[in-house]
């Protein structure tokens, strides 16, 4: 059951866990500091007691299982109810773990985003205000000589076929 869980939360990156809490996917964008862009990261967050799983995991683990939504909703408490009976350290895939110490729940995340992301130096940039002046200028002169080319050709044709 719970590497059906796992597929859930990597494609919709949210997963309720009964009675214990929630892990969510959070994504920060790159920046660009000092001439060094620095990475996007990802992290996994755990929230203590937060809400119920939705009725799209439900129907999602449903199809998976190929029961109904309330089947598949009874029997996802039950398996992590029946992890931490045995267990007091339950591991969620390569995604991290989840210990119970003294009826409170702890996540450790064994997902580091930094082994997929680098920071990258770029130096400093110019500004790109100074490149669109550039290629205005540039589109201008090319259209002057087109405009002086066509007169020219003009008052050519006018003088000859008179």
């Amino acid at each position: 059951m719970i590497h059906l869980a796992i597929k859930y939360f990597i494609r919709f990156g949210q997963l309720d866990i009964p009675s214990i809490g929630q892990l969510k996917l959070l994504k920060k964008e790159a920046e660009l500091i000092d001439g060094v862009l620095k990475s996007p990261s990802e992290f996994i967050e755990f929230e203590l007691n937060t809400g119920t799983p939705t009725k799209q995991f439900y129907q999602f683990l449903g199809s998976a299982l190929d029961i109904s939504a309330d089947q598949a909703a009874i029997q996802y408490a039950q398996s992590w109810e029946s992890k931490f009976e045995n267990d007091q350290k339950v591991m969620i895939g390569n995604l991290g773990s989840i210990s119970k110490n003294e009826g409170s729940y702890t996540f450790e995340s064994h997902f580091n985003s930094s082994q997929f992301y680098k920071d990258i130096e770029v130096g400093n940039l110019p500004n790109s205000e100074i490149f669109e002046t550039e290629l205005s200028a540039q589109k201008n002169d090319k259209w002057a000589i087109w405009a002086i080319a066509l007169a020219v050709i003009a008052l050519l044709a006018i003088l000859l076929k008179q």
